[in-house]
């Protein structure tokens, strides 16, 4: 699944108690990785100068994703 332009931020919660927090989102999508593995690929603005984007991809069935959070915007 893919949201796009509509999300606020996202929140990753790992097994070891960190968070990840991702603002400035681009898209984020659910889907199956080259692997085989369910994935959530996450695209955001990495430098606000540049407008330089950056992904990070976590494999959601390792078991240190614990949990995330999409968060959309309200003025949608």
């Amino acid at each position: 699944m893919l949201h796009e332009g509509n999300v606020e931020k996202v929140i990753v919660y790992l097994n070891d108690g960190d968070t990840f927090t991702f603002t400035e989102i681009s898209s984020v999508s659910e889907h199956t990785s080259e692997r085989g593995a369910l994935a959530l690929e996450i695209n955001y603005l990495a430098d606000n100068e540049t407008k330089a984007l950056s992904k990070t991809i976590f494999v959601l069935t390792n078991n240190n994703v614990v949990h995330y959070t999409i968060i959309y915007k309200k003025n949608v």
